[in-house]
């Protein structure tokens, strides 16, 4: 839990809220050339452009292709994030080549649900970890897929990175995960080093 604290704590580091964080966190001397490709990553600057500024060889977020690319997706239901439960959510922001099926895979999760808040509360839906944010992976200098807004985490306290039993692989929960597949979304939770709060767009 301290390990998952001190990254969440990195994670949100400079980023200012609204309605979901939005991070264009500028890391000095960090030079990103792809997106990293291991773990169900792939090379995301093919399918949603390079997110990345290089001036003096330092990358940064681009602002040009924040404003090109990024769009707002409202909630089906209510949220906050899990950092802080009285900070409340309406929307993530995502790429816009991802953001018709983000709102398929929720619409789905909420009908499914009965459009059920306590059912939303009891899933860990309401607990939203991430959406954009232009940053590296934990593990290195590669870029992250949330630096492409295609990637989206929810309730990092019960599915955190390493977790090898995350709380969306109970029976009573993967539809959750089913819902995002149908859409072409791949959960982290079955990669090697599992992540299981982590959903990407294809």
């Amino acid at each position: 839990m301290r390990a998952f604290v001190k990254g969440l704590a990195w994670f949100v580091a400079g980023c200012a809220v609204f309605a979901f964080v939005s991070c264009s966190t500028q890391r000095s001397g960090l030079t990103i050339l792809r997106a990293s490709t291991g773990s169900g990553f792939s090379d995301c600057s093919t399918t949603y452009g390079d997110p990345s500024l290089v001036e003096g060889g330092v990358a940064k977020a681009n602002p040009e292709w924040e404003k090109a690319n990024l769009v707002m997706v409202r909630l089906p239901w209510r949220a906050h994030t899990a950092w802080d439960p009285k900070l409340a959510i309406r929307s993530l922001q995502v790429h816009r080549q991802a953001a018709p099926s983000l709102q398929r895979a929720m619409a789905a999760i909420w009908m499914r649900s009965g459009e059920s808040q306590a059912e939303i509360d009891r899933l860990g839906l309401s607990s939203i970890g991430g959406g954009y944010n232009w940053r590296a992976i934990r593990s290195g200098g590669a870029l992250s897929t949330h630096a492409y807004g295609c990637a989206v985490d929810f309730d990092p306290n019960r599915n955190a990175l390493g977790d090898t039993s995350p709380n969306f692989a109970l029976p009573q929960n993967r539809y959750v995960i089913e819902a995002f597949r149908t859409e072409g979304w791949r959960w982290g939770g079955v990669w090697p080093t599992p992540d299981g709060m982590h959903f990407q767009a294809p």
